[in-house]
């Protein structure tokens, strides 16, 4: 009998290294909680997904014509349909009010906004290249940008400060300047925007982001805006003056910055609660060569035509979209308000937002004593999924963050059973 093989035998040093980093959240997704069908699973109010409009879509889906052939195809190449590109420049026209209309050769469709982000690093950086990125932030940056490209993140501290603010500009310039010094490449500056969770569900001023426009130009960085929560923003009544969200394609970039340095990412996952439809918009106004070299490898990046027929029907349809984008914001608004409301009642510090689709909630300050991942492991235990500051490189202990886009009965479990684990505290 042959010698059985050992695991360096079987798998590559690239495999091994991509071995332990399978998402920690797929155990949850095999046990969800449901009133009827699963009592006993768990409860996620952990993981980024948006179940506010789940009805609406799927009625909105099922009362499409079916597909004609050209859907079974490769459709108008890889890099999205031209009657997408049309209906998403036309939707973005009227959202996000670009300072130039968006065109589609604007535009590349990719699978989803992880992806479209991902071209950012193969496009934009050479392996061992660093993003600067402020903290805290979601963590799985470091997945999408590193796993295959390896392009790394390079955290700012921001603590003590306003992460929203022009100082936070001043700490992204000191950092570039001491990674520079030990011999790093910068090649991109990152925002979350509306942000998460850096003071989660918060919107840049358009002044800030001209600060770092400048900074960008100054620093020969390109300025790369995530902006897949553009839509989900909503009326919160005890902020008083709130800052609108702006994205970075509404901004005059004359004198502040070269325009082919401008990137915005944004999809329909998180604004159409449509992770699945797996479609995502990489936007690049003004360097057709970065667009060019992310169109090389739409190949492996392309969402399936059957997708992009849904999402071109659905944001070309106006009176629905009025219609959905009201209701969404209105219930995003009552879940974030009945979620504050438990938090205040039972004395847990939480950050003011009025965006995304989060409450940032300080547990740590009910639990004393205990860490963040003990915290955690008493929550998995009571089968409540969430996230903590730890997990998103948090400069403070004792943060959580608690996805409130659900509806009344998920998120009522959910906070009973994080209850039962502060009152056993």
């Amino acid at each position: 009998m042959a010698q059985l093989e050992t695991s360096s035998d079987i798998v590559s040093n690239r495999g091994r290294s991509l071995e332990p980093k399978v998402p920690v959240f797929f155990d949850v997704l095999n046990n969800l909680w449901d009133p009827e069908l699963n009592s006993d699973g768990i409860v996620n109010l952990g993981l980024a997904e948006n179940a506010l409009m789940q009805t609406e879509m799927r009625k909105f889906i099922n009362s499409q014509p079916p597909v004609e052939n050209h859907a079974l195809t490769y459709g108008d190449g890889f890099s999205g349909s031209k009657k997408l590109k049309a209906s998403v420049c036309r939707f973005l026209n009227k959202q996000f009010r670009p300072i130039t209309p968006l065109l589609p050769e604007h535009l590349c469709i990719t699978s989803g906004a992880s992806n479209a982000l991902e071209n950012c690093a193969w496009a934009l950086c050479d392996p061992g290249d660093h993003i600067l990125v402020g903290r805290p932030y979601w963590t799985t940056f470091r997945t999408i940008f590193g796993n295959r490209a390896n392009v790394n993140m390079l955290d700012v501290s921001l603590q003590g400060i306003d992460p929203m603010g022009l100082e936070a500009v001043d700490r992204f310039e000191t950092a570039f300047n001491r990674a520079r010094d030990e011999g790093k490449r910068i090649k991109a500056v990152l925002l979350c925007s509306p942000n998460n969770p850096l003071v989660t569900g918060r919107c840049y001023s358009e002044d800030v982001l001209k600060a770092y426009m400048k900074l960008c130009q100054k620093l020969d960085l390109h300025l790369i805006s995530d902006e897949l929560y553009g839509i989900s923003v909503w009326d919160n009544p005890e902020m008083s003056d709130p800052t609108p969200f702006t994205s970075v394609i509404a901004i005059d970039t004359e004198n502040l910055i070269d325009p082919r340095r401008i990137h915005a990412v944004w999809g329909l996952s998180k604004d159409f609660g449509a992770t699945g439809l797996r479609v995502g918009v990489l936007i690049s106004q003004a360097n057709k060569n970065f667009l060019n070299a992310c169109e090389s490898i739409s190949l492996m990046n392309f969402p399936s035509s059957v997708a992009d027929s849904i999402v071109a029907s659905l944001l070309g349809n106006d009176s629905f979209l009025d219609t959905f984008i009201s209701e969404y914001r209105a219930r995003l608004s009552w879940s974030y308000q009945h979620v504050t409301s438990f938090l205040r009642e039972h004395g847990i510090p939480y950050q003011q937002s009025n965006a995304a689709l989060f409450v940032w909630a300080r547990l740590g300050d009910v639990m004393k004593g205990q860490d963040d991942d003990t915290i955690l492991r008493r929550l998995r235990a009571e089968k409540v999924y969430l996230t903590s500051g730890a997990t998103s490189a948090a400069e403070e202990p004792g943060w959580f963050r608690i996805v409130m886009a659900h509806p009344r009965v998920v998120l009522d479990e959910g906070l009973t059973r994080i209850l039962r684990v502060i009152n056993t505290a």
